[in-house]
């Protein structure tokens, strides 16, 4: 009876042993998955936020040409005034002089 005991107690713990390290398995087990799915996010944020980054480049880079071809369509426009403003310009010194030279034509 007495050797039962001790042969009862041994299994025992060595059943309690099998089973802490179970327990301890399932816990490591566990953690990794928690790594794991941390890890996956990351990557899936690291994704994520190089598209935005993409897309961010590209809404700066359009609103800069609109800002250069904004700056071009302005210059030609000014261009065109410009040259509208020569011709007011020599048309109208043009009409001056024609006035001088027909007042000059009246009198004599």
């Amino acid at each position: 009876a007495v050797l039962t005991k001790i042969a009862l107690r041994i299994k025992n713990v060595q059943v309690a042993g099998a089973f802490q390290r179970w327990r301890e398995n399932v816990s490591e087990i566990r953690r990794m998955e928690t790594v794991m799915s941390k890890i996956a996010s990351r990557m899936r944020n690291l994704e994520l936020a190089g598209g935005f980054q993409r897309w961010s480049e590209n809404v700066a880079e359009s609103r800069r040409m609109v800002s250069v071809m904004t700056r071009i369509a302005l210059r030609m426009k000014n261009a065109g005034l410009l040259g509208a403003f020569q011709r007011w310009g020599r048309n109208a010194a043009e009409s001056g002089r024609m006035a001088a030279e027909s007042r000059r034509v009246e009198t004599v």
